[in-house]
């Protein structure tokens, strides 16, 4: 299969005069996230868990209207707010005044919202959205990107919260993974591979802020907890402008009654209490750094993880293995060249997002055909040696891998079962092109 890939590469330069992406739009690690433990009052985190359990005992409160993609509602509490009618809406206040854009965006950034381009400053503030995550304790998040759902399920395109935050309401479960990446329109990223990220594991009372536009989950891979508990988080999003219902909805004062979160006077005495230290936990400086470096999948110092980007795309990264991680910790991430990489796709014909974007790319497609998904990331599969190869050629090409399964793919191509490992190359060009591997 080797000798297929590289036989087809030698082809690949007369085929694609695409230019290169951009430079990436997130400055570096020091300016990803910023970290705050103790940040409410023991008394109010308490009683924000309290209402966040109603919250989930209530379920579906709001009326869905027409939400695609299985999306849930989440909620919108507009600024100024002068009384809390809840804690969930106290320690969103005591949230806003740790919410500085400044101290995420460099002076000249600008970003399209809503097809006008803004600087974000702490006075563009309008509002917060939030809303409750309950996952097991080897459970994860898929990566994915905060935005405006119904504006991107309408348009196809993106709006950004100016922060994103994270408050953990336990000390449970698999850590947060925010990337030095970002996207204009969710279907190219920049950079294409992160070489930079930042890891918070689960520590009750800590809250975390990034910037709204990164590429960010929760990587279950790298849990350190057994089976059992419940990783709960209260998330906050700032916005310019509340996003569209129905997938953003305004909690009405009766809907929280309803639920039973309806008490401002008994809030008031709480407003504008501070938590314990408030310890700032700067990526850049106050947090241990992961300088994840070197070649070779022998170095038994790291473990090979890998996540799945929308729409399919494979994402493989080295961390240190789980004996060198601690529980509740934080770390700033730099890797190395070989130890991270995010140029092959998961070729999936279901996935309709990701057949549209391969014919809208203007890059050839090199697609490895192999019989089962073990022959991919086992530690004898091809992926130790394609990762690297097609990180070093993706300037030309795009590289997709595809098992036998797929085989409205490979017959596409005029090829048998019995052909398989092989490699092809699809050109989507103006003309499409087809190129089959010859056989040894």
């Amino acid at each position: 299969i080797m000798y297929h890939f590289l036989a087809l590469l030698a082809s690949l330069p007369i085929l694609c005069t695409c230019e290169s992406l951009p430079a990436s739009l997130v400055d570096s690690y020091s300016s990803l996230s910023v970290g705050f433990d103790d940040v409410l009052d023991e008394n109010v985190l308490e009683r924000v868990k309290e209402e966040v359990e109603k919250m989930q005992k209530a379920g579906d409160i709001y009326e869905r209207g027409d939400m695609k993609f299985g999306k849930r509602p989440t909620t919108w509490v507009g600024f100024p707010l002068s009384q809390p009618r809840n804690f969930i809406e106290s320690a969103i206040l005591e949230f806003y005044d740790l919410a500085v854009p400044e101290d995420f965006y460099t002076p000249d950034y600008t970003v399209e919202h809503y097809g006008e381009l803004r600087r974000y400053k702490k006075e563009d503030i309008k509002g917060a959205e939030w809303w409750i995550q309950e996952r097991g304790s080897k459970e994860g998040i898929g990566f994915h990107y905060d935005k405006d759902e119904a504006y991107a399920s309408l348009q196809m395109r993106m709006s950004f919260p100016i922060l994103s935050t994270i408050t953990y309401l336990t000390s449970t479960g698999a850590p947060t993974l925010i990337l030095n990446q970002t996207s204009l329109d969710g279907s190219i990223e920049y950079p294409e591979v992160p070489s930079t990220g930042f890891l918070s594991y689960p520590q009750e009372n800590r809250h975390v802020i990034f910037r709204g536009d990164l590429n960010h989950g929760v990587s279950k891979s790298l849990s350190l907890d057994d089976e059992g508990g419940e990783r709960v988080t209260l998330l906050v999003n700032w916005w310019v402008s509340k996003p569209l219902e129905p997938n953003c909805m305004i909690l009405t004062d009766d809907l929280a009654t309803k639920v039973g979160i309806n008490y401002p006077s008994k809030v008031s005495s709480y407003v504008g209490k501070s938590g314990g230290s408030k310890t700032v936990v700067n990526s850049g400086s106050d947090i241990p750094f992961l300088n994840v470096t070197g070649a070779g999948q022998k170095d038994k110092r790291y473990k090979r993880h890998k996540e799945r980007f929308p729409p399919n795309d494979a994402f493989y990264y080295d961390m240190p293995k789980s004996r060198s991680l601690v529980k509740g910790s934080m770390y700033a991430i730099s890797w190395g060249e070989e130890r991270v990489f995010g140029h092959t796709g998961m070729l999936d014909l279901w996935n309709t997002q990701q057949v549209s974007g391969i014919f809208r790319s203007k890059l050839p497609k090199l697609i490895v055909f192999v019989h089962d998904v073990r022959d991919l990331d086992s530690p004898t599969g091809i992926n130790w040696w394609l990762q690297p190869l097609a990180k070093r050629h993706s300037e030309v090409l795009k590289v997709y891998t595809a098992t036998s399964e797929q085989r409205g793919a490979w017959e596409a191509f005029g090829l048998k079962e019995g052909d398989i490992p092989t490699a092809v190359v699809h050109w989507t060009g103006e003309e499409e092109r087809k190129f089959v591997a010859e056989r040894e």
